[in-house]
């Protein structure tokens, strides 16, 4: 039996590990548009976008949109996705000016493409791919039991200071350890340091 082609697409963008290309800011996780448009055309060069036009609610607010089309050959499959024009703290933003509508349509767009697979994860709160997780041969209980006692070698590091916390990170964990513990934690533990110092 022939695969579809929609599910092609999701067993080739979903096993990807984004964690070394999103960005972290008040407290989100953001996946870089150009490093995610990028990705897919490695695999999918004929695909393409189009922007709709924003639709203007009531308070005066905005909501962007996009359909994604992943084309190869005679293959295709699109998607709609729609995103708020927000602020900083993820909230509606009001009469939005022309950057804040560029940075939500592209935005939308990254949403898009996780839609087929690519960092999908991420917005399902995930800290490693489902097939990554699989590949450390170990349950859920297990996952979490690790990852639990690798955050508080790292934190007991931080109580030494912020140089025995670096050391300890870039030296004693493998690159699978520092995947399983995760850029947010990392980044929390790191306040443990200047908490201490100060």
């Amino acid at each position: 039996m022939k695969e579809s082609f929609e599910k092609k697409i999701w067993d080739t963008l979903s096993p990807i590990n984004v964690n070394d290309k999103v960005e972290h800011k008040n407290g989100l996780t953001y996946l870089s548009w150009a490093w995610a448009w990028g990705e897919l055309m490695k695999y999918f060069p004929q695909s393409s976008y189009t922007i709709n036009t924003p639709i203007i609610e009531s308070d005066g607010s905005m909501t962007v949109s996009v359909t994604l089309t992943i084309k190869e050959g005679d293959n295709q499959v699109a998607r709609y996705m729609w995103l708020p024009v927000m602020d900083f703290k993820n909230h509606a933003i009001k009469c939005p000016n022309s950057v804040d509508i560029n940075k939500a349509t592209m935005r939308c767009l990254t949403k898009a493409i996780s839609m087929f697979g690519l960092g999908f994860y991420i917005y399902a709160g995930e800290d490693l791919p489902e097939e990554e997780k699989r590949a450390l041969k170990i349950s859920e209980e297990e996952y979490n039991e690790t990852r639990k006692s690798l955050i508080t070698a790292l934190e007991d590091e931080a109580k030494k200071g912020a140089e025995a916390m670096s050391s300890y990170w870039a030296n004693s964990l493998t690159q699978e350890q520092r995947k399983i513990i995760g850029n947010d934690e990392k980044e929390r533990i790191k306040g443990l340091c200047s908490a201490i110092s100060s």
